[in-house]
């Protein structure tokens, strides 16, 4: 049998320690070697190799085989030679995508893994993107990952907690602030997103008569009212270069007791990973949702600061 090159027996092994929690039995020496086709004191000098950089360290304990009682994620996810932390996020712009984005950079990099994000529309989409492995995480809302659970199994999410996928007061209705609407009332509606082909049917569904649903990416909302080609549509307000009222733009909150309820469930931001990709689901425990609570309020109170201040300029 060909023995694999040093770098591979490091990185097999890197990848077996990072699958066991402090206090689990790692595989015996014979058990590694049959797996990496490696010689004894090639495993050896591997595991000796990465308890001397303080990667892991290691305690024999009798009948109890050699179990981990210490070990550094970052060091184990560069030893395993896992590359970038790729992570694909909902389109930029919300103010609550930023805070999470932040907190996964200063925790990921504070451990010396690089992350790449990219940017993309469709919870779906995105989850399929984590279940077939072609990213490690995405960020859904609660209720889009417990909506597409079934079709996708083996997905498990960290729970952000309340208001941390939309903030309080952050989905509002947008209309034109002048324009009469007509009949029956054109509606903005995503349908490539859970939450907001949700929120948009509990929010109209009980007008009558019945509106005329358009498709609107929901991003795209205020612009597509103010060209007159829906009256009304659920946004997630956003920063942006004008403030939407002084654009022509009218916001009001939700009013329905059905979007209410809907807005409710979807609050919470969820990091969803494969339940069975032990090393990401040990880099993201230290990701602490009270971290991304907190550099939220800053950035939404950045926000609203710059946009008061938009507004004293612009009159």
């Amino acid at each position: 049998m060909t023995v694999p090159a040093k770098l591979d027996v490091r990185a097999h092994l890197a990848r077996v320690l990072l699958a066991r929690e402090i206090g689990q039995r790692i595989p015996t020496v014979q058990e590694l070697q049959g797996s990496t086709g490696a010689g004894t004191g090639t495993v050896v000098k591997v595991l000796r190799a990465l308890q001397d950089t303080g990667a892991v360290t290691l305690t024999a304990r009798g009948h109890q085989g050699t179990v981990v009682t210490s070990r550094d994620v970052g060091q184990l996810w560069n030893a395993a030679a896992l590359g970038n932390f790729r992570m694909i996020l909902p389109p930029q712009g919300p103010v609550e995508q930023q805070g999470i984005l932040e907190v996964v950079q200063t925790a990921l990099t504070g451990l010396g893994v690089a992350v790449v994000a990219d940017f993309r529309p469709g919870a779906r989409t995105r989850l399929e993107d984590v279940y077939h492995e072609r990213v490690h995480a995405t960020v859904t809302s609660a209720g889009a990952l417990e909506r597409h659970r079934d079709d996708l199994p083996g997905l498990t999410g960290l729970d952000l907690g309340p208001a941390t996928f939309y903030s309080h007061g952050s989905l509002v209705v947008v209309s034109h602030a002048t324009r009469a609407p007509r009949t029956p009332l054109r509606v903005g509606i995503d349908r490539n997103s859970y939450d907001h082909q949700r929120l948009s049917e509990a929010e109209f569904g009980d007008r009558s008569p019945s509106p005329e649903y358009v498709q609107v990416p929901f991003v795209l909302a205020p612009a597509a009212v103010l060209a007159g080609d829906i009256d009304t549509a659920v946004w997630h307000s956003m920063p942006t270069v004008i403030p939407p009222e002084l654009a022509g733009l009218r916001l009001e909150p939700l009013v329905t007791p059905a979007a209410k309820a809907v807005c409710h469930q979807i609050s919470p931001a969820v990091i969803v990973t494969r339940s069975l990709d032990p090393g990401v689901n040990a880099l993201l425990r230290q990701v602490r949702p009270a971290d991304v609570t907190r550099t939220q309020g800053r950035l939404l109170k950045s926000a609203a600061t710059e946009s008061y201040a938009g507004s004293l300029r612009l009159h």
